[in-house]
């Protein structure tokens, strides 16, 4: 009898310990590495009279993000962290000093060796918060609005080729007034466009989709944030055509959001969004 409680002890024992080695991991629990990719849109959003100025709105909410960043590749997981995160303009600027500085809004932790991250990490915030006032300066000063063109960036396949990598939570944050509007790339099928203006919503138009819901499954979440129709009363129908584009093209997880002068509304936005999985 006393064989048997012994034999009993000794597989409980090891049940314990081989559940212990199965212990699920964080991928496990859907922790996945960091994928987040910035969207800036340089048009004249940036010369509008608004308090605090659009310049200050977007560079604290990208000194935000930054912060999220290295707080989420801080710590014992700093060796194992393969987090990226990058700053991006489609199309891409002619100038070439904003290329330049582009280049250094680009972070991949995974391509760094030991103390390399740490010290990566450590000036994050000053190298993003100098380069980007640096190109919102020279953008505002030229008054050469290059603008953005978000329509085709989902519709040619670059959001991707760009910011989706398998394996990773891919997060594309997009900062626009809302107007889709690229002056080279207006096309209207029926009561749909490639392009959103206060005539495509006073006409009850929708977002041409060209996606068919192929973004279904590929972890692809989109936060759209600084949404501010130079008509108030165009604003519920902006963010609805909006959302309806993104959930046409099957992305899964979209929030899109107007301005807020109060910044701090603005960080519980961002907070709500990547916090909740």
């Amino acid at each position: 009898m006393r064989r048997f409680f012994s034999y009993i002890a000794l597989t409980f024992s090891i049940l314990i310990i081989f559940s212990c080695q199965n212990e699920p991991t964080d991928n496990s629990k859907g922790e996945l590495p960091l994928n987040i990719s910035v969207y800036l849109d340089l048009s004249d959003r940036l010369d509008k009279d608004l308090t605090p100025s659009q310049t200050y709105r977007d560079t604290a909410i990208v000194n935000y993000i930054v912060d999220f960043f290295v707080k989420q590749t801080m710590g014992p997981q700093i060796l194992k962290s393969q987090n990226k995160m990058k700053v991006l303009f489609y199309p891409t600027p002619n100038n070439s000093e904003i290329a330049t500085l582009a280049q250094g809004l680009n972070v991949d932790i995974g391509n760094k060796q030991g103390v390399e991250r740490r010290k990566t990490l450590d000036g994050m915030s000053e190298i993003f918060n100098n380069n980007l006032s640096h190109i919102y300066q020279e953008t505002v000063e030229e008054h050469n609005w290059i603008g953005c063109d978000i329509w085709d960036f989902f519709s040619s396949k670059k959001v991707d080729n760009l910011c989706i990598k398998s394996g990773f939570r891919n997060i594309v944050v997009i900062l626009t007034d809302g107007y889709l509007i690229k002056e080279d790339n207006l096309i209207r099928e029926g009561d749909s466009y490639s392009y959103l203006s206060n005539n495509t919503l006073m006409n009850g138009g929708k977002l041409i989709d060209r996606r068919g819901g192929e973004l279904k499954g590929k972890s692809l979440e989109v936060l759209m944030l600084e949404v501010n129709p130079s008509d108030p009363k165009k604003r519920d129908k902006m963010i609805r055509t909006l959302e309806d584009w993104f959930e046409s093209m099957g992305v899964e997880k979209f929030v899109v959001a107007e301005t807020d002068a109060n910044i701090s509304n603005t960080k519980m936005i961002i907070d709500n969004f990547l916090l909740e999985q």
